[in-house]
């Protein structure tokens, strides 16, 4: 059992609707904790540093330096990043509060077409601490999905999509786990979507009226609604993932969403789990920061 006394930092990630921080000692991991959060709640300072406090309670550690990725732009006077630009940040912005000492890592901006990252782009810089010399396109599901051009370790450019969070506001988001997909009525919608992205809103409406006179059971409805949102994104993001080498970092149902999506087409995608690419992608800009 490790001794999460002897930890000497933590680590931090906010991602959509949760946060997890890990009791960091050096480079390994001594303990993890993760809580649900509203992202509406989280709108200054101080109420993460009470969130972050109240997480981190039943370790009982001392004030500890934090390194921190996804935070809301200018809770510090430091601008993002424009892309291209290396993947990883050479430091972090110092941001002291009542109960620890953060270093805010700085998110990612690109001005055409506009487009901001908040978190992600750690999760990339993890990838590729951990995958040497990988060029390609990584593309990032969640309430906003992301689609990364990375060559010789930089970020040259990216495109965004709120697929997730239109999958949550119409439905009730993606199946839960342990719950069968219905891979049929995905599939069809995804290459209706893709095929057709135009009839996006149509389609919808489709959907909903299906499902408010019971042909078709709520499963079903998930499936298409998913397949459609997400073979309109795919239509969208052609340039990014056609022809290309790929990877997909993420957890859960989306992430199989998507490489389910991509293999349907013939673009199989290398998986890579979202938690450990955050880990290695927040020990990467600590070891940068700290000059190694």
């Amino acid at each position: 059992m490790t001794d999460v006394s002897k930890a000497d930092w933590l680590a931090v990630e906010v991602q959509d609707a949760r946060l997890q921080v890990w009791a960091m000692q050096g480079g390994s991991a001594l303990e993890t904790a993760t809580a649900e959060c509203d992202p509406a709640g989280l709108t200054s300072a101080s109420a993460f540093d009470a969130a972050l406090k109240t997480l981190t309670a039943p370790w009982q550690l001392p004030r500890l330096p934090v390194f921190v990725a996804g935070l809301p732009v200018g809770w510090t006077d430091a601008a993002p990043r424009m892309v291209p630009c290396t993947a990883t940040a050479e430091g972090a912005t110092p941001l002291p509060t009542d109960n620890f000492d953060l270093q805010v890592i700085p998110a990612l901006r690109q001005q055409s077409p506009s487009g901001l990252l908040r978190g992600a782009e750690t999760r990339i810089a993890g990838f590729l601490s951990l995958n040497k010399d990988w060029d390609g396109v990584i593309c990032l599901p969640g309430a906003t999905s992301v689609w990364a051009q990375i060559s010789a370790g930089e970020v040259v450019s990216f495109q965004t999509f709120l697929t997730g969070e239109l999958l949550d506001l119409l439905g009730d988001g993606t199946p839960a786990e342990g719950t069968a997909l219905d891979d049929t009525a995905f599939d069809d919608a995804l290459s209706d979507g893709l095929s057709r992205p135009e009839r996006l809103a149509g389609r919808l409406a489709s959907i909903r009226a299906d499902l408010a006179l019971k042909d078709i059971p709520p499963p079903t409805a998930e499936a298409r609604l998913a397949g459609t949102l997400i073979g309109a994104e795919l239509a969208a993001a052609r340039a990014y993932w056609l022809g290309q080498t790929l990877a997909v970092i993420g957890t859960g149902g989306a992430a199989q969403l998507y490489l389910r999506a991509l293999t349907q087409q013939g673009a199989p995608a290398t998986e890579a789990e979202g938690s450990r690419m955050a880990l290695a992608g927040i020990c990467a800009v600590r070891r940068a920061a700290k000059g190694g």
